[in-house]
């Protein structure tokens, strides 16, 4: 038995020399494409993507334009009405279902908080129209009366409850209570007497009540000193809502988110040194245009915020903030 040597020529050994380097050029090659072409993804990535602080900004604007602008249903009868997207306060839908269903609701909350807006709002959604009528001082302001000449001068309320549409009676706690009580017939019965008939006059079927007010109708306190106490039998014809400050809301509609944040921020330092002091969003949305006019920062707060306000107080809050 022999063995049998393979002998290979020079020419073949440089052949496969030749090709194995090629070989390992081409994979070479093949790894710095698949490395250039990873690096030009992520440079195009990290070119095309926002900041830390950008990417913070869109969450918030996503989460605030949930909360302020979803969709929202309304059935009248059988029909369901989309109402468009658009700001509004966190508390719209319930006070809007509670307004279609005819209740007479009440908007309780500080001031600048947004309850004439809403009640607005309200009355576009359901098409109807909008009435506002101020404090009841004498019933007459809700009744109408005769004049010297034996005409009849109507009111919003008289006009509302006869041929319907939602009616605002605004700074309600300001009202006479004696006044104000006519409104319990009208409501409870569906009926009340006008000074130019001997009839009652029937309550529309399209007609919705809304009061607002900055106190829950026990009285003045501290801050609003000019508030009364009004009658228990009106305050149980409605239902009541904590009408609170929309944070949310005032951020989207400033136009000016830094300053918005400031404002907030001093409101809040306020509530803790339990100051007699009002910071409503009106601070935010008059600072933003003064801001945009081109005032510093520092005259703003002074006109819409500090108001006079002494020294000692002022740093207080500030330090606070």
């Amino acid at each position: 038995m022999s063995n049998k040597v393979k002998v290979t020529s020079a020419e073949e050994l440089e052949m496969n020399r030749q090709k194995q380097e090629l070989q390992a050029a081409t994979e070479e090659e093949k790894k710095v494409q698949e490395t250039t072409q990873g690096s030009m993804a992520f440079l195009r990535k990290a070119i095309d993507a926002p900041t830390i602080s950008e990417v913070k900004d869109m969450i918030h604007t996503e989460m605030m334009e949930f909360n302020c602008l979803a969709k929202l249903e309304l059935k009248v009868g059988e029909v369901t009405k989309i109402l468009p997207d658009t700001p509004r306060h966190y508390l719209f839908p319930e006070i809007l279902t509670a307004i279609n269903q005819g209740l007479p609701c009440a908007l309780i909350g500080p001031a600048g908080s947004g309850k004439s807006t809403l009640c607005e709002q309200v009355a576009i959604a359901l098409n109807m129209k909008f009435y506002l009528q101020n404090s009841v001082t004498g019933t007459h302001e809700l009744t109408g009366y005769m004049d010297a000449h034996g005409r009849y001068q109507s009111t919003p309320f008289r006009t509302a409850f006869e041929h319907g549409g939602v009616i605002l009676v605004d700074e309600v706690d300001t009202s006479d209570a004696g006044a104000l009580k006519w409104v319990n017939t009208a409501l409870a019965n569906g009926h009340a007497m006008f000074p130019d008939q001997a009839e009652p006059v029937k309550r529309h079927d399209s007609f919705r009540i809304l009061i607002a007010a900055n106190t829950w109708g026990n009285g003045a306190d501290r801050m609003y000193v000019g508030a009364n106490q009004l009658d228990a039998s009106t305050l149980d014809r409605f239902v009541f809502f904590d009408f609170l400050y929309d944070e949310k809301l005032e951020l989207i509609l400033s136009g000016n988110k830094q300053w918005a944040e400031r404002v907030q921020k001093l409101r809040k330092a306020v509530a803790k040194e339990k100051a007699r002091i009002v910071i409503s969003p009106r601070a935010t949305f008059h600072g933003a245009k003064l801001l945009a006019a081109g005032w510093k920062q520092g005259t703003v707060e002074e006109r819409v915020i500090w108001k006079g306000m002494d020294n000692e107080l002022k740093e207080r809050i500030r330090k606070a903030a």
